[in-house]
């Protein structure tokens, strides 16, 4: 490795009096890829290149080889970002939409406004990986799209229509007797459910529907209401 040098010609040291030693040029570089071709020349055809102090006697070819290398060097870049784009980790900008759109749909997981490559990247990550055919998993699946905690009601679930009561003591139901304001109607008959939900971040309520056709289990059927 060739010493640094300052710009009065001194070598430099680091603060314990070691000498610095330059590394070389960066990989890909275009002072990479005119060292390369012109190590390729055949010897004696044209000057040797510089030693550390010394003057570049060949400018002309210089010129020339680093035309050819900026050209390299500009496919290098393009190489190493497109290698980049094939995996998740390591994906950005739009090659992350195009993921999601291959995964969910062209609108089942779009990118929110303003949302960073980071943010967007965990949510395609946890979406992924994501549970189904739990009343859980419909819930974190809408609020995940929405981002606002959705409602579900679910006609055999005790806790969530409660026993019926009369008029005149309508509390006798935990509060969701006859006459209360949260009434909700319980059934024997299973295999549905009821979703309340905002519209939040969802391009529509069409994006909704295909989350919950999506997550919940096969033969089950969703009556959803979805508000702005």
């Amino acid at each position: 490795m060739a010493r640094l040098y300052d710009r009065q010609k001194v070598v430099l040291q680091a603060t314990d009096g070691k000498i610095l030693l330059d590394t070389g040029v960066v990989p890909g570089s275009v002072d990479d890829f005119a060292s390369r071709l012109r190590s390729l020349l055949p010897v004696g055809w044209f000057p040797a290149a510089p030693q550390d102090l010394e003057e570049e006697t060949a400018p002309v070819l210089v010129a020339v080889l680093r035309g050819f290398s900026a050209v390299l060097s500009g496919i290098w870049t393009l190489l190493d970002e497109c290698q980049q784009q094939t995996r998740l980790i390591t994906m950005s900008g739009p090659f992350l939409d195009m993921l999601a759109a291959d995964y969910f749909g062209a609108a089942g997981l779009t990118r929110r406004t303003s949302e960073l490559d980071r943010d967007y990247r965990t949510r395609i990550v946890s979406s992924l990986v994501a549970q189904k055919n739990t009343r859980e998993s419909v819930f974190n699946a809408l609020l995940s799209i929405t981002g606002v905690a959705p409602t579900i009601l679910e006609p055999l679930n005790a806790a969530d229509c409660h026993a019926l009561a009369s008029l005149a003591a309508p509390a006798g139901g935990g509060g969701y007797g006859y006459g209360s304001a949260g009434l909700r109607y319980g059934s024997r008959h299973g295999g549905q459910f009821f979703v309340e939900t905002a519209l939040g971040h969802a391009a529509d309520a069409h994006v909704i529907y295909q989350t919950i056709e999506k997550t919940a289990a096969s033969g089950i059927t969703g009556w959803v209401k979805v508000s702005k």
